[in-house]
């Protein structure tokens, strides 16, 4: 029985021996990869799944600028799409984290140019091509110092974007969750859309798009909900719908004063923005199956998948090599099972 319990230990303990020894910062408390793997971009830094697909947004106008505008006879009666290439990401969360989130979400928009696999290294965030992301919590990554920054600042502690909630009658995969987003200033971000223009004299049929989560003056005495988030995923597909309400704001043709780029014919309606993904077992870690809370065994960047990138295809067929710091410290564990 000592000896099982000692090969269970050094099982246990060899995962993370062996990549503390390949890098010297990792970390097995916070929700990062370790930092020794080749072509890992940093929008796939954090243990978790990761999906591909297209997302596909609708926008239909309701009213104009205000309640008291309607919306121009060439918007009227229409619902207009857009569709961008999409990465789906859902994580564990870190202790810099407040709220009651199970996992951290993020949808990415990419533009049509956008090479997915040309993003081996380096920050993602300043490509042209990203458009826009939807994040459930601010982003935080780990510095090249060791510690962890945010969209939000550098404050180590951020709150949540949105609340999520898991569906009570969840018993494993797929994972059920909900949200409702309200005030958390989703208008400061925004990304492109083709309507058709108001003023073809004056204004460009793009326009620069919004989700409205807040009252504000343009939207007084309008009837509009808050966005609401379903989505579900399990090891193989994920599913993430938003619904709400958004603003349109039409580029002038004539942008040489950069302080005026945007027409007057804003316009606002509902939206509906859908993604329906595949998992990339290339970038994610494998989902536990049997857990009634999403939880991920980390492979990547541990040699246990031979799925997943910067696997070593030396160790396909046999055991991951050892490392004599495991060695020693296994050494160790099993003198103490033995004798004590």
């Amino acid at each position: 029985m000592r000896r099982i319990l000692s090969t269970l230990a050094c099982c246990l303990l060899h995962p993370l021996i062996a990549s503390a020894i390949g890098d010297a910062r990792y970390n097995a408390s916070l929700p990062f990869r370790p930092s020794n793997i080749t072509g890992l971009s940093d929008i796939y830094l954090w243990v978790g799944s990761y999906y591909n697909a297209t997302t596909k947004i609708e926008f239909t106008p309701e009213i104009g600028s205000t309640t008291n505008n309607s919306v121009c006879k060439n918007l009227q009666g229409q619902t207009f799409t857009a569709e961008y290439e999409s990465l789906l990401a859902i994580t564990e969360r870190g202790p810099y984290n407040l709220g009651s989130n199970l996992v951290n979400t993020l949808l990415t928009l990419w533009n049509s140019d956008v090479n997915l696999t040309s993003l081996s290294s380096g920050s993602p965030w300043t490509s042209s091509s990203l458009d826009w992301y939807l994040e459930s919590a601010p982003w935080v990554y780990y510095a090249n110092n060791g510690s962890t920054e945010s969209d939000a600042g550098t404050d180590s502690s951020v709150k949540d974007v949105f609340n999520l909630t898991l569906s009570p009658e969840t018993k494993g995969p797929p994972y059920k969750l909900t949200a409702n987003i309200k005030d958390a200033d989703l208008m400061l971000s925004s990304f492109e859309m083709d309507l058709k223009s108001c003023n073809t004299s004056t204004e460009t049929s793009q326009n620069r798009m919004t989700l409205v989560d807040r009252d504000w003056s343009n939207n007084a005495g309008w009837t509009w909900i808050y966005p609401t988030v379903d989505f579900q995923f399990d090891s193989r597909t994920a599913n993430f719908t938003l619904n709400g309400y958004a603003a349109g704001f039409p580029y002038l043709i004539n942008r040489s004063d950069p302080s005026k780029s945007l027409g007057p014919d804003e316009v606002q309606g509902k939206i509906k923005v859908s993604f329906f993904g595949v998992i990339d077992s290339y970038h994610s870690d494998t989902l536990v199956n049997s857990s009634s809370t999403p939880t991920w065994l980390r492979t990547v960047g541990f040699g246990n998948n031979s799925a997943n990138i910067g696997y070593d295809n030396a160790s396909l067929g046999s055991p991951r090599p050892w490392h004599w710091g495991a060695v020693a410290v296994c050494s160790v564990v099993s003198l103490v099972f033995m004798y004590f």
